[in-house]
């Protein structure tokens, strides 16, 4: 009868534990998810603050364009 109690409670251990990864992947998901559109917000705000530079520069499409194409950093 000891071995049946100590499967059961072996039984019960490993559904605690499947439930806890379960719970740490669903967090886990979401944090990768809202990692994702913070980075895409951060590349729209770029965007929108190199488009704003060009605006201002003065200088064509086509000087903006061949100035980052030549530059040898």
């Amino acid at each position: 009868m000891a071995r049946t109690k100590t499967l059961a409670s072996l039984d019960a251990r490993i559904r605690k534990a499947q439930d806890s990864v379960e719970k740490t992947k669903a967090r886990y998901d979401a944090a990768i998810t809202e990692l994702g559109a913070l980075y895409d917000e951060k590349k729209e705000l770029q965007l929108k603050e190199l488009s704003a530079a060009i605006e201002k520069s003065g200088e064509s499409y086509e000087e903006v364009l061949r100035f980052v194409k030549d530059r040898k950093l």
